[in-house]
């Protein structure tokens, strides 16, 4: 062991005359250890909303939505359909439509979006296959509905129940557009959840055949939808779907669509790491005192090492490795609190968050090994340039005049 560290080990085990310095040690590495727990607890938060976020977006929307330029009809959708399915690296394709209604069951009404589902394509092209909560997909029909299980509870309303849908459509006439709505009744046929609030209180299911004969637009989709194996080649994907579809057709992305909250995302993500990095250095400046306090303490030894030959250098290294060691241990029992508090949420259930704000009401928290060591890794820094000044206080003690009047 070098001889600064030995030193560094001994000083940090202050004896009983010196007790303060060892209080100032222990509060030192505890304010290092809650500021690193804190930013670990938070970087598993942070990383398990937005991972909870994408994976239901991904898993309510398409990932790629191939659509006309002038949000016009696309009336061979089906030749269309088969030319991007044979594209590498696309999964499942399938038409849609969307329309904006009114629903109304008995006194309630409610604003919603009826999506068209293509039965003729996989099921996996569908995302109604995998959140169906009550009812099958495939028994839809005309006059048949699945709903979001937010909206049927809003509307009061259960499975085989009656609503009646209003769409809205306009035509001119000698005074302008004017509108021209159509009143269908549906019977409801399933309730759907796909855990995003969002989606769950304002869209409806009905077959494709269904929502063309409701706008009365003939035999045309608005939407061509698809799944892709790799989401994060969906640029490049996109790319190819464009190209093959040709002029007048533009695509969107789930990221294109998203990108306005994955970028408030990623910026609490930013601002929270800041908040606790500034923790760790209010922490760290214990640290400053702690080592200061061990230099006028320890003053006589000093010059005692550079009367026998210690270089300015060695004694330097005395306080760094003293403020290494506190980071070190700070950041080991920070670290290894902020992953058990993290798996403690995540079995008590601790996160529970409004599903009418955030879109989700649970959020399990994901621990990555590069944000634990970020965080023990800026820790560690932060101890270390703590030590600067009272390292640099100690290796200028002259031996002379520390030892004048002993």
């Amino acid at each position: 062991m070098p001889f600064e560290l030995f030193i560094a080990l001994r000083y940090l085990r202050a004896k009983r005359r010196q007790a303060p310095v060892s209080v100032l040690t222990a509060i030192a590495i505890t304010g290092i250890a809650l500021g690193v727990a804190s930013l670990v607890f938070a970087q598993a938060l942070v990383t398990g909303f937005r991972r909870e976020v994408q994976e239901k977006i991904l898993e309510g929307t398409a990932h790629i939505n191939l659509l006309k330029s002038d949000n016009s009809g696309i009336e061979d959708y089906r030749a269309l359909v088969q030319k991007v399915s044979a594209l590498p690296g696309v999964r499942a394709v399938s038409a849609t439509t969307y329309e904006p209604v009114l629903i109304a069951a008995g006194e309630r009404q409610e604003q919603a979006v009826l999506k068209a589902v293509d039965l003729q394509a996989s099921r996996d092209a569908n995302e109604v296959f995998s959140t169906i909560v009550e009812g099958d997909p495939s028994m839809l029909s005309e006059g048949m509905v699945i709903m979001g299980q937010e909206l049927a509870r809003v509307l009061g309303v259960r499975k085989n129940d009656s609503i009646t849908v209003v769409s809205a459509h306009f035509r001119l006439t000698p005074l302008g557009l004017a509108p021209r709505p159509r009143n269908t009744r549906f019977q409801i046929a399933g309730i759907f959840s796909s855990g995003l609030y969002e989606y769950d209180s304002k869209w409806a299911y009905i077959s494709l055949p269904a929502i063309q004969s409701l706008r009365g637009d003939g035999d045309v989709a608005n939407v061509i939808q698809l799944k892709v194996n790799d989401i994060d080649s969906v640029d490049d994907i996109a790319s190819k779907v464009s190209a093959t579809a040709g002029t007048g057709f533009i695509t969107t992305t789930w990221r294109e669509l998203n990108r306005p909250l994955f970028a408030a995302l990623q910026l609490q993500q930013r601002i929270i790491v800041i908040f606790f990095v500034m923790l760790i250095v209010l922490a760290a400046l214990n640290i400053v005192t702690t080592l200061t306090m061990t230099v006028v303490e320890k003053h006589r030894d000093i010059a005692i090492l550079r009367a026998q030959g210690a270089r300015p250098a060695s004694i330097n290294r005395i306080f760094v490795f003293q403020g290494a060691i506190i980071g070190i241990a700070g950041s080991v029992l920070g670290v290894t609190a902020g992953i058990i508090l993290s798996l403690l949420a995540n079995r008590f259930r601790w996160v529970s968050i409004p599903a009418e704000f955030y879109a989700i009401s649970q959020v399990t928290l994901r621990i990555r090994l590069i944000d634990c060591a970020i965080a023990a890794g800026l820790a560690i820094i932060i101890c270390l340039l703590a030590t600067l000044y009272p390292a640099r206080l100690a290796s200028r003690l002259q031996p002379v005049e520390a030892l004048r009047y002993e």
